[in-house]
């Protein structure tokens, strides 16, 4: 399995837990500069960016199909409350957890 593979496997894995780029590179046996450029290279995101978006989509699947509050949703995705998670959620998408899910649920 290849470096990237193993990365994309471990993030599967531990994004729930691990939110940090360093924390895969470390698992790996990388740099954390050497495993941002590889991901770079190969997916066009840097490893933060592809664990992010990784965190985001189980977000919104959270939120939109198994319809959870905010709450829950940063308890589950690891964050040691609803405001860092709400503030993350806001910084990825541009909308609060509970805008974007009262949006998608309207639709």
């Amino acid at each position: 399995m290849s470096g990237i593979q193993l990365f994309r496997s471990s993030v599967e894995a531990h994004f729930r837990t691990h939110h940090d780029a360093g924390y895969y590179a470390d698992a790996l046996g990388f740099a954390p500069r050497t495993l941002t450029r590889a991901v770079q290279q190969v997916t066009g995101r840097t490893a933060k960016a592809y664990i992010v978006e990784r965190i985001v989509l189980e977000a919104k699947r959270l939120l939109a199909h198994d319809r959870v509050t905010a709450a829950r949703c940063a308890s589950e995705l690891g964050f040691p409350d609803t405001s860092n998670f709400s503030l993350f959620f806001q910084n990825a998408t541009g909308m609060r957890p509970g805008a974007w899910q009262a949006a998608t649920l309207l639709d």
